[in-house]
């Protein structure tokens, strides 16, 4: 359990300095992670029956997600978001493949759908950093790809 919480702190941090240092796709992605890392903890079964079965309400979750990912990835100026949305499209993979198979170990199940959480953190906070360093080198970053730059 101590690991939820170290996740949860965590990924409270990212997403606070993505909203007061990045861009429209990075404060996006901070909070649609922090909303998911919440939603997450709410609908989960009960501890001890964790992944022993298929975690739908985590699977909606995930799904969610990934479908809010998607659409900041395609309408982005950045390339960081194609990664997280890609690791986390593995994470929502898992719950296919115990849906597929039952017999998918308890364990394996767990970690393949939650263990691609802290890379996509990392990559939201390397996006964040990037963002201000764009912001104070040129003066302006441009938030989405069909964005005019003429409207800086």
């Amino acid at each position: 359990m101590d690991r939820v919480w170290l996740f949860y702190a965590i990924q409270v941090t990212a997403s606070g300095y993505a909203v007061l240092r990045g861009g429209a796709p990075e404060r996006l992605t901070g909070l649609a992670l922090l909303l998911a890392a919440v939603s997450t903890g709410l609908v989960q079964r009960n501890i001890p029956f964790l992944f022993a079965g298929l975690e739908a309400g985590v699977l909606i979750v995930d799904l969610m997600l990934l479908a809010a990912m998607i659409a900041i990835t395609l309408k982005a100026d950045r390339f960081w978001p194609a990664w997280a949305t890609a690791l986390h499209a593995l994470g929502t993979g898992a719950h296919l493949a115990r849906a597929i198979s039952p017999d998918v170990i308890r364990l394996v199940y767990a970690v393949l759908s939650a263990a691609w959480s802290y890379p996509i953190v990392l990559l939201l906070v390397i996006g964040t950093v990037r963002h201000s360093r764009r912001i104070r080198a040129r003066g302006w970053d441009l938030d989405w790809s069909r964005q005019d730059p003429t409207l800086r």
